[in-house]
């Protein structure tokens, strides 16, 4: 297998945010998450902010991104 080719497919925002408001939607829809001095957000709350491409929205996107990518590096580390 090519690694190589693989890390360096990207993928498009619309996708990246699919996969986001993938993750998400699996929540309880009584889940709340704490976004710093940002506030508290519904379930609901972050898959529309996700979805309009906010600032909230693009750091859930980072923050999620960032957890998949640690779970990359542990399994090829096994």
């Amino acid at each position: 297998m090519n690694d190589s080719k693989t890390d360096q497919q990207k993928l498009s925002d619309e996708e990246i945010r699919s996969l986001v408001v993938a993750r998400l939607s699996v929540l309880s829809p009584d889940t709340y998450v704490s976004i710093g001095s940002d506030g508290s957000f519904s379930r609901d709350e972050l898959i529309a902010r996700v979805q309009a491409g906010d600032e909230i929205g693009k750091e859930i996107e980072d923050i999620q991104l960032e957890w998949l990518r640690s779970w990359k590096a542990r399994a090829a580390a096994v």
